[in-house]
């Protein structure tokens, strides 16, 4: 039975959901990656092996599959221990008549195949018996041990023989698929070669130099990296793992700007990335994943994965390298979630794993890298630092010379802060900050959509500080239709919107193309360099500019080098578009395309590549191009190094042609020189309409043969569809000059492509033929393609179909679905900028991952629109398991959904409900045919019980007829085999239930030979069948239940004209004593046939079909003998029974138990137990077993513990007979908010947008609310996770609904407007200038562009005389009124409004301004004719008047009544009294050593601070503190001190950082310069500070927190004449203020504390509980009284101490 851990497939771990599709993919398998399983619990039928590694999945897809794969999954094995066999072997001979055959009149059941121990007679066991029956006989009582050895070893070698009684192929299918394991069991026991497609999983292309050029972008920065983690492949059920034959697909190639590409779906990339990413010099890394998770089982799979030997060496580590080292990848990206008890003391275990592996990894000469997310701590578990610091840097310190991680990926949610951390935390411990990649969520926000915080990662001269992680790239190909989309959008995410990689940013635009951050780097090194501009992908394939390929295919093995810059481009007038032509290339899929119209006389270059390629006396250039009619074009060379061009002898000029040409230029001139970069030039001297031209291949080689032609070349496996398509893997021997090979099939008197591989072993998905095709065999050849673009001469072998193209017949078409076109006219979720919108559901495919809807938001309903009225019957959901998510539990499927459609009178009308779905696709005839083109989906919920909430549809299908035509047995899972005599036996595997197939001698006749019918589904055999002038082939059709019979199949039957000569009984049947009335069972018999003219003898089960048995008869007691015959031939042999009475059966006995099925194995703590599920196994000592439940009556269960984490081992007794089982009990599921805080963080991002800073003050107001709101819930311990999911869509929807970029391009419009106005009439006016700087500003205002509009209005209207608007007030000021071209602008001043509201914590009297009052001002616009009429035409609102904000106190502190009959006392209201005090700014000094000793830089002016007290003073004088409030932080004095000229390195400012177990050493170059250095410590005494409290007694005083004397650490330098010179001081450990609470209550007068001070305590309370379970390394905030103090010490110090305090309490 699988291990449920590792079947749990989704898609989200670093990507914490998938309502972009992730951030966390729950990966649910470890290796396999952390989202997509291919592998579902496919039932095993009787004799069938299960490949535990082969990823194989096989969905149910009709409602007979689904009802067969149910029935089979229910079929749950008992293993075999203490004399109990597993309950598949249990059948018995009546139940095993689910399977019939009929032939004239003559009926035989296909009877269960049987395994080893059956075979043997006299071998212990009791046989269980299917669940629907109560008994079953059993194995007659054991023999002696010595006996029962020797026994079971004859029986093994006897089974080695014997033969199945269903005939089956040995091969289910030849597609390879991505190499997964269940279990790290499995994994250990991986070797090289022992998986069916392992020589096609191999990557092929070794990992090419790369160069990095001339810096072409002065914003780029040369140290930064950038490392991808995407999702490269579909995880669709029926994708290869080599690519297929669809165009839409993840084909990238921006490889130049890439460090490193993570194989996201799991531990082996697939072959057809590496090989594209080693033809760029880019290194490949698989993934290792461990669940975002806490449960027991999660944790004891990453315990389990660290075990060590008895050397203490790691044997996961190692076959983790042996792996990569055999299919030929780079290293591991660890995505390590898992957290718990388990887990916590792990950190350095797993530090040691990752540098034993370095260790290894050098001795089998395969360097490995590891790059680390950041998620696990050294000491916490599971804790997200977004960054690398104090928790976590020991993942990245060396050890000697190998560091456990080469990089480190960030968590998303960094900040400026955090950033600096990061990079003092580096410097700190030796490494270089660019190791790290601060991690960019691409997913939820949308690729080049998301929201970044660049000013925190961006220096003063706007380049990276850290290197950038890109999470989920991938995505991006769901915010296209078509593969060409998918380029464009690439376009934009690398090169940024200004479409050059050489310019800068768009001023309106947030995202910075990678190109602007990351300099590009070329693998266009040696002597030879070509390209077809192959993107690896295409719609058709072409071969010297033909199509040889008319479809569409992605094979990114093949893929080349795509220009490194796209585009660079220089014109002196029109620009001619550079894009990609998929409708025209020279060879492979694609060309590159230059087209336009050009006006006049231009000049133009198109910059290609960067290069450094020696050019020697052989070298030639080869150009394959077309078109350029109009104009010269010239390839040229750049000799230099910084791209400069100007050598004749590097300038050639093309002949241009309508058709494709080649030219070819001698490069001798050049020799000794070295090409650096490459571009085109065109020249044309007139104007030019709709001009194109194609550049189809370009070689630069010093090397100009043809690679040799492959060898041995031959179909190693096939398998047919029908007699017109099959699948196949051809392998043959290539050579190191080959790049890639092409194989291609004849059909008639032509050539067509198959497809292109790197791989000498290539998997071919559709061999075919046309239906006029003669013979049998067709002829494929290879061709190998050099490294310099020049093909070989082809091999060829040939292909044997072994029937004719008129031996089959082909299925109808399928129904076609009538969604695609739709488009969504209503919707209540939340509109996305992303992709996975809700079209992705709409378009049939399932091309990746992507390719779907998604949204966080759990129920809702979308309207759609068909392209016209359409009568529906089905309709179709294919759910998160259909694209690869969550595939053996289903809880990422949606739950429950119904289906509406628009009448006639526009009502919306029920058409079906769905509820409880699990499955991965539901497929549903509707109740009658319903007529609409508005259809509805209402999600109730999709909550199925994921911790990875979200709806995710991949299709939404409709059909307006139904598939009539019964699905026919596949060819694969038919089977033909001889049995002599001219006896020949079909076989069919996997059946549906309700099946009928009959069989046929003539593909035409309508007479079977045979029909079989499946009652339950399984595998069906017939009884053997006389062919004696059999022709190599029957033929078959397959008929379900209300459909109509299938086409046409065939099976080869091999020639065989064996004879029998003798059978005799090899063993007898393991039962020879029945109970009157049983039937008679046979199993564990085997004959022995022997064949005339010495052929090698076959053994056959006695429950084979042809096997007959008479003189049995189960009412006659006594001993009978039977008479056996095999294929109507009598078997030599003496076999006898005894029917005994009822009477004569001793009484049973209990021989054993064992469980059969187990109960629910996961729990929470504090759940109940549930046994439900559970049953076991009783075996009798009369032969005999029953199954019972858990929960039947006599059963006790004992050894739970709710309460208790961890595994349970629980004991299950009855009659005195005891079983073990085992539990796992996890903590409560750790809420999830890490989507919250990336939406946060993004929040946070869009208010220095245009996007928020010209929204609406509402929608600013909206989203402010909504942000403040997440980040409340974010901080909240005791939140739920349906608070953080509700937050988290609140504040989505709230981002999304932001109106500033229409309302910024509005004002722009306008500005531009005014500003053509200026340049008419006024050209030299110096707002230009100012206007035009601020329509590129990075950072456009509404104020600056009212400013600016104000401005330029004023300009074109001259002030002209006041009008007096409104009434005259003595103190008003009258507006100024402006005229233009009969338009008066009038400006009004607008009073604002007071608005006061109560406050409870202030006194009843008191009032507090929370916000001034401040002006505003409109503007109207009013026409006046020649009358002086005046019309107001508009009135538009300058600035908003902001209201005056008072709160009015309402508290009233005491008031008693008095006793009856007394006077009312008289109460004194008390004084308060407001005081404001100045704080002083500190002083704050650091160390440059850029500056000479000695010398003082003021870096920061000090500016004081301000606070208000409010203090209340009784009629006693007595003063008590009512409220503290900061008017104005202090900014401290910054002054920079010189050192001199050894460079420093000071430890990270404000953090407490662990001292590291080895620092590096100080470079030689420093120790040069410093002759001899003194080292002095000096103690910084602590400060007391002390806070009132006016909970506290006068006169109490609580230490808060104990202070603690910093330390100081002087480096001196001091030269020979002794004299001392300051080099460096650096902070050992800061001091730490001792904080002190004085009561200032008095006793006669409660009072009760300020509402502000009280939250200060909360947060303070708050704040400890959190260190106390892990430390952050924020900022505290600086209205929290508690720990004011320690503001500038940094929230790691303050949580530190606070930890060691609450340690020394306890």
């Amino acid at each position: 039975m699988k291990d449920p851990f590792f079947e749990r497939r989704c898609r989200y771990s670093i990507r914490k959901l998938s309502v972009g599709a992730c951030s966390l993919m729950i990966g649910a398998v470890l290796f396999a990656g952390p989202a997509f399983a291919e592998e579902t619990a496919v039932p095993e039928n009787n004799g069938a092996n299960t490949e535990l590694v082969s990823g194989e999945s096989e969905h149910p897809t009709s409602e007979v599959d689904k009802q067969n794969a149910g029935e089979h999954a229910g079929e749950n094995k008992l293993e075999k221990a203490e004399g109990v066999e597993t309950a598949s072997e249990t059948a018995s001979s009546a139940s095993n008549e689910a399977a019939t055959t009929e032939t004239a009149g003559a009926a035989s059941a296909a009877k269960p195949e049987e395994k080893a121990s059956e075979v043997v007679a006299e071998t212990p066991s009791t046989e269980a018996k299917p669940k629907s029956e109560k008994e079953t006989e059993a194995k007659p009582e054991a023999a002696s041990q010595a006996d029962e050895s020797k026994q079971v070893e004859e029986a093994n070698k006897v089974e080695k023989e014997v033969q199945p009684d269903v005939p089956k192929n040995t091969e289910k299918t030849l597609k390879p698929k991505e190499i997964k394991f269940n279990s790290w069991e499995d994994l250990l026991k991986w070797e090289p070669g022992a998986r069916e497609d392992d020589a096609i999983n191999r990557g092929s292309v070794a990992l090419a130099s790369r160069r990095t050029g001339h810096l072409v972008n002065e914003k780029a920065s040369k140290e930064a990296k950038v490392q991808a983690l995407s999702n490269t492949n579909s995880k669709a059920k029926d994708h290869a793992s080599v690519g297929g034959e669809e165009f839409k697909a993840y084909a990238f190639d921006y490889w130049q700007y890439l460090d490193s590409m993570v194989f996201w779906e799991g531990l082996v990339p697939t072959p057809d990335v590496i090989d594209a990413g080693h033809r760029n010099g880019v290194p490949v890394y698989g993934t290792l994943f461990f669940n975002w998770s806490n449960s027991i089982a999660d944790q004891e799979k990453f315990a389990e994965a660290l075990k060590q030997d008895a050397d203490g060496s790691f044997p996961i580590a190692r076959k983790l390298v042996d792996m990569a080292k055999y299919y030929g990848y780079d290293g591991y990206f660890i995505n390590q979630e898992t957290t718990g008890d388990l887990v916590e003391p792990l950190g350095e275990k797993m530090r040691q794993f990752m540098l034993y592996t370095k260790e290894y990894a050098a001795k089998v000469n395969h360097p490995i890298k590891y790059s680390w997310y950041d998620a696990m701590t050294y000491n916490y578990g599971r804790y997200h630092q977004d960054g690398l610091g104090e928790y976590n840097y020991q993942f990245m310190q060396s050890e000697g010379d190998k560091v456990p991680a080469d990089n480190f990926f960030a968590n998303f949610n960094w900040d400026k802060a955090k950033n600096d951390y990061t990079i003092a935390t580096a410097n700190w411990i030796g490494r270089n900050p660019y190791d790290v990649f601060a991690g960019l969520e691409l997913q939820q926000g949308g690729s080049y959509k998301t929201k970044v915080k660049w000013n925190d990662i961006l220096d003063e001269n706007g380049k990276l500080r850290l290197s950038l992680g890109l999470f989920a790239p991938d995505t991006i190909t769901s915010l296209g239709k078509t593969g060409e989309d998918y380029h464009k959008n690439e376009d934009i995410f690398f090169t940024g919107y200004q479409g050059d990689p050489t310019g800068q940013k768009p001023g309106d635009k947030d995202w910075y193309g990678i190109a602007n951050l990351v300099v590009d780097r070329t693998p266009a090194v040696g002597h030879t360099f070509t390209t077809s501009f192959n993107t690896g992908h295409g719609r058709k394939w072409f071969v010297d500019g033909k199509v040889s390929k008319d479809s569409e295919w992605n094979y990114r093995s093949v893929s080349g080098v795509l220009p490194t810059w796209r585009w660079w481009q220089k014109s002196t007038g029109d620009k001619l578009k550079a894009s990609y032509d998929f409708e025209d290339a020279y060879n492979g899929g694609t060309s590159l395309k230059f087209a336009g119209d050009l006006s006049g006389a231009t000049k133009q270059d198109v910059n290609l590549y960067s290069t450094r390629l020696k050019v020697t006396d052989t070298t030639k250039l080869h150009v394959a191009h077309k078109g350029g009619k109009g104009t010269k074009v010239y390839v040229e060379f750049a000799t230099k190094k910084d791209y400069t061009y100007g050598d004749e002898a590097a300038r050639k000029e093309l002949t241009v042609s309508d058709n494709w040409t080649t030219d070819d230029f001698d490069l001798s001139a050049l020799a000794g020189k070295t090409i650096y970069g490459i571009k085109l030039y065109f020249e044309n001297d007139k104007d030019l309409k709709g001009y194109q031209f194609n550049l189809g291949q370009l070689t630069i080689s010093n090397n100009q043969d043809a690679p040799q032609a492959p060898t041995t070349v031959a179909v190693a496996k096939q398998v047919l569809k029908n007699a017109q398509e099959a699948e196949a893997v051809v392998q043959f021997e290539g050579n190191k000059d080959a790049d890639f090979y092409e194989v291609y099939e004849k059909d008639g008197d032509s050539w067509k492509l198959l497809t292109g591989s790197s791989s000498t072993t290539i998997y071919l998905p559709k061999v075919s033929r046309s239906a006029s095709a003669q013979g049998t065999t067709q002829e494929l050849k290879v061709v190998a393609v050099g490294k310099n673009g020049v093909r070989s001469e082809a091999a060829t072998t040939t292909f044997d179909w072994g029937m004719t193209v008129k031996d089959t017949s082909l299925p109808k078409p399928l129904a076609e679905n009538i969604v695609p076109g739709a488009t969504v006219i209503d919707s209540t979720f939340p509109k996305t900028e992303g992709g996975e919108g809700i079209e992705g559901m709409l378009n049939g495919t399932i091309t990746s991952l992507s390719d779907k809807w998604s949204s966080g938001q759990l129920s809702g309903s979308v309207d759609i629109r068909l392209t016209q009225p359409r009568t529906v019957v089905r309709w179709v959901m294919d759910h998160a398991g259909a694209g690869g998510e969550s595939v053996n539990d289903g809880l990422m499927n949606t739950k429950d959904f119904d289906l509406y459609y628009k009448d006639a009178d526009g009502q919306w009308k029920l058409a079906k409900e769905v509820r409880g779905n699990k499955a991965h696709v539901t497929d549903i005839t509707l109740d009658k045919p319903i007529t609409a083109q508005d259809w509805r989906l209402n999600v109730v919920t999709s909550d199925n019980g994921t911790p990875w909430k979200a709806i995710r549809i991949y299709n939404w299908k409709m059909y307006e007829k139904l598939d009539t035509e019964s699905a026919n047995i596949p060819m694969a899972k038919a089977a033909a085999r001889t049995l002599g005599n001219n006896k020949v036996q079909v076989g069919f595997a996997d059946v549906p239930a309700g099946a009928t197939i009959t069989v046929y001698d003539n593909p035409n006749s309508l007479t079977p030979l045979v029909t079989l019918k499946s009652e339950v589904g399984g595998d069906l055999a017939s009884s053997p069948l006389d062919l004696t002038n059999q022709s190599g082939l029957l033929y078959y059709r397959t008929q379900l239940p209300g459909k109509e019979i299938s086409n046409v199949l065939a099976v080869s039957v091999p020639k065989d004209d064996r004879r029998i000569k003798s059978v005799s009984l090899e063993t007898g049947p393991k039962k020879t004593s029945f109970a009157e009335g049983e039937d008679l069972d046979l199993r564990g018999g085997v004959l022995r046939v022997q064949y005339e003219g010495g052929a090698e003898d076959q053994l056959i089960r006695l429950t084979h079909a042809g096997v007959s048995v008479s003189g049995f008869d189960t009412h006659h007691k006594g001993e009978q003998n039977l008479t056996l015959q095999y294929l109507g031939q009598p078997v030599n042999a003496n076999l006898s029974v005894t029917v005994t009475s009822q009477d004569e059966a001793s009484p049973k006995t209990i021989l054993g138990i064992e469980v059969s099925q187990e109960p629910k194995k996961d729990y929470l703590v504090g759940d109940s137990l549930d046994l439900s599920e559970g049953r076991f196994a009783v075996a009798y000592s009369n032969d005999t077993m029953e199954e019972h439940s858990f929960t039947d009556e006599g059963v006790e269960i004992s050894g739970y513990d709710a309460q208790k984490t961890g595994r349970q081992t629980l004991k299950l007794r009855y009659q005195g007979h005891e079983v073990n089982f085992d539990v796992l009990v996890s903590p409560k599921a750790a809420l999830n908010d890490e989507y919250l805080k990336q939406e946060i963080t993004a929040a946070q991002g869009r208010q220095s947008t245009v996007a928020y800073t010209f929204s609406s003050e509402d929608k600013q107001a909206t989203l402010l609310e909504k942000l403040n709101g997440a980040k409340a819930v974010a901080e909240n311990h005791g939140a739920s996770q349906e608070d953080v999911n509700q937050a988290l869509n609140e504040l989505k929807q709230a981002g999304a609904n932001l109106d500033g970029n229409q309302r910024y391009e509005a004002a722009r419009k306008e500005l531009e407007s005014l500003l053509e106005s200026i340049r008419e009439k006024y050209p030299k006016s110096e707002l230009i200038a100012q206007a035009e700087a601020l329509l590129v500003s990075q950072a456009p205002t509404p104020q600056a562009f009212a400013d600016m509009k104000e401005q330029l209005n004023k300009k074109l209207a001259p002030a002209a005389e006041s009008h007096h608007v409104g009434s005259q007030d003595p103190n008003e000021v009258a507006p100024t009124v402006e005229a233009l071209s009969g338009l008066v602008m009038e400006t009004e001043t607008i009073a604002f409004e007071r608005q006061e509201r109560p406050n409870a914590s202030l006194l009843k009297g008191q009032r507090q301004l929370v916000q001034a009052g401040v002006e505003g001002q409109i503007r109207r616009l009013v026409a006046v004719d020649g009358q002086g009429k005046r019309t107001l035409r508009l009135t538009e609102v300058i600035k908003e008047a902001v209201p005056e904000i008072t709160e009015v106190g309402t508290k009233v502190l005491s008031s008693k009544e008095p006793a009856e009959g007394v006077k009312n006392l008289v109460q004194e209201t008390p004084k308060l009294e407001i005081e404001e005090t100045s704080l002083a700014f500190e002083h704050q000094e650091r160390l440059n050593p850029n500056l000479p000793v000695g010398q003082r830089q003021l870096v920061q002016a000090g500016v004081e601070g301000q606070i208000r007290r409010l203090i209340e003073v009784d009629s006693q004088g007595n003063r008590t503190l009512r409220s503290t409030e900061v008017l104005k932080e202090a900014s401290p004095e910054i002054v920079e001190v010189g050192t001199g000229i050894i460079p420093v390195n000071p430890a990270p400012q404000n953090t407490d950082l662990p001292k590291p177990s080895n620092q590096p050493a100080q470079p030689a170059s420093d120790q040069q310069k410093a002759p001899k250095l003194e080292v002095q410590e000096e103690k910084i005494a602590f400060d007391r500070q002390e806070h009132e409290n006016a909970e506290m007694l006068v006169g109490e005083q609580r230490v808060i927190i104990q202070g603690r004397d910093g330390l100081l650490r002087h480096v001196f330098e001091v030269d020979e004449n002794g004299q001392r010179r300051l080099r460096s001081t650096e902070v050992i450990q800061e001091a730490i203020p001792e904080i002190v609470e004085i009561g200032t209550k008095v006793k006669t007068e409660p009072a009760v504390a300020p509402t502000q001070e009280k939250s200060a305590q909360n947060t303070a309370v708050k704040s400890e509980e959190a260190s106390s379970q892990l430390p952050n390394t924020g900022t505290v905030a600086t209205n929290e009284v508690l720990i004011a103090g320690l503001a500038s010490l940094g929230l790691a110090s303050l949580a530190l101490t606070l930890k060691n305090k609450k340690e020394e309490e306890d």
